[in-house]
């Protein structure tokens, strides 16, 4: 059994403000060690449940977050800014289940502490029609290849979000948002107990949890908290501006709208720089 992990950092118990998952913060060292076991544990777990190969794709901001040294030595780690597939760096169809770490609720969640969707500059994300964060986003990738998502640990928002997608998927909540930069979370000691008890039982149903597959073609939609953003977007060719803040694009499959996402987002960073509007 292969298994593809990827890892956020904001849905991870004992998080409650995004300084603490800042490289150059005072908190950092503390998160990302706290983070690793989390990881670790879910390695432990899906190895009890009979997975014997792993690639962990650490996937929050600059991508160097995890104490690697800290983790089984037979674990492959994608690292840095990974490009194509973003935080399911590495996946393929390959592998047997996916798993994701540490994740958090999408913008504007109620109570979803630090909740956003993939950047600050969006507001919400749409793939055909159904509104999608980033747990939703990655299940898709992981679906295009065929790969089932089994195991959610993070924010209970997201989690919940995740089970609207995939009803059979096992999440573990470590912490619940009681605001945007409030939490009621678990001890990490009790998190990666739990994570370990749900990765051992997200191996023992991986043959009967469906991959999320989005339907080809694929409506990408995507609304900006600003409207000189969704202006710069909009002069991409076959992207359609439908309002102020929003724009569509219609692509082939999963992995052209996500990568087409990306460019968005990157021409938005840009268009932020201009003004206040």
């Amino acid at each position: 059994m292969r298994v593809h992990i990827t890892v956020d950092m904001e849905g991870m118990a004992g998080m409650a403000h995004e300084d603490q998952a800042d490289m150059k913060g005072l908190d950092f060292p503390r998160m990302r060690e706290l983070l690793t076991n989390e990881v670790q544990a879910a390695i432990e777990g899906a190895k009890a449940g009979g997975a014997k190969e792993f690639v962990v794709c650490d996937a929050h901001d600059t991508g160097r977050n995890l104490i690697y040294e800290k983790l089984d030595k037979d674990v492959t780690i994608i690292e840095g800014t990974a490009y194509g597939e973003g935080m399911m760096g590495g996946i393929s169809a390959d592998f047997d289940a996916a798993f994701q770490i540490g994740y958090h609720s999408m913008r504007d969640t109620h109570a979803g502490t630090i909740g956003h969707t993939y950047s600050y500059d969006i507001a919400e994300l749409y793939l055909n029609d159904i509104k999608m964060g980033e747990s939703g986003l990655a299940s898709a990738i992981a679906g295009h290849f065929n790969v089932p998502v089994v195991l959610v640990s993070g924010d209970a928002h997201a989690v919940r979000e995740a089970q609207s997608l995939m009803k059979d998927v096992v999440g573990v909540p470590t912490k619940e948002g009681v605001g945007v930069y409030g939490a009621k979370s678990l001890t990490p000691d009790r998190a990666c107990e739990l994570i370990r008890e749900g990765a051992t039982k997200a191996m023992g149903k991986v043959a009967t949890i469906s991959p999320y597959v989005v339907n080809r073609p694929v409506k990408l939609g995507v609304v900006f908290t600003r409207t000189i953003m969704a202006q710069y977007v909009s002069q991409m060719p076959l992207v359609e501006r439908t309002n102020g803040e929003s724009v569509v694009y219609e692509a082939k499959d999963m992995i052209e709208a996500f990568r087409v996402f990306e460019a968005m987002m990157m021409i938005a960073s840009s268009a932020g720089r201009e003004g206040y509007l």
